[in-house]
């Protein structure tokens, strides 16, 4: 006896296949890369202005400015890499206070180059006037941790 698959169940097989194969990562276990605001912008919009636009990743050393975005509790992104003089602005996307401290684990270094509350939908800017590793982390989440790498 042959048996046939209709178009229907011949679509429907399809389809299935196809919806499980975008849910599937290749790269699982592995770290992605997010598309900085410049390349998903459209030619002549702003990244600032881009829709869904995270936080700039400052790859360029000679940057004069970057920003860090605080969400769900998270520095975004967590290595910054910028040039001796960069002014660094955190913007707090949570709604509840943080802080933004030199040290790790919610733990602030002896003369740390900033240890300051950020309220919610607040702002703080630092700049980096010498070269080095600066680990920051929130007082308050002692998981939060990011690292700002200044060359010069």
């Amino acid at each position: 006896m042959t048996h046939r698959l209709s178009a229907f169940t011949l679509t429907a097989l399809l389809v299935v296949t196809l919806a499980l194969a975008g849910c599937t990562d290749a790269s699982e276990g592995e770290p992605t890369e997010t598309a900085r605001p410049s390349e998903s912008a459209a030619p002549d919009t702003p990244a600032s202005e881009a829709p869904g636009s995270e936080a700039p990743e400052s790859d360029d050393p000679d940057a004069a400015e970057a920003e860090v975005r605080i969400a769900e509790p998270d520095f975004i992104p967590e290595l910054l890499t910028v040039a001796v003089g960069t002014e660094v602005t955190w913007v707090n996307d949570d709604s509840y206070e943080h802080t933004v401290t030199e040290g790790t684990d919610g733990d602030v270094v002896s003369d740390p180059i900033v240890d300051e509350p950020i309220a919610a939908g607040g702002t703080l800017s630092v700049t980096f006037d010498e070269p080095g590793t600066y680990d920051i982390t929130c007082e308050i989440h002692p998981t939060m941790q990011m690292t700002v790498v200044v060359e010069g």
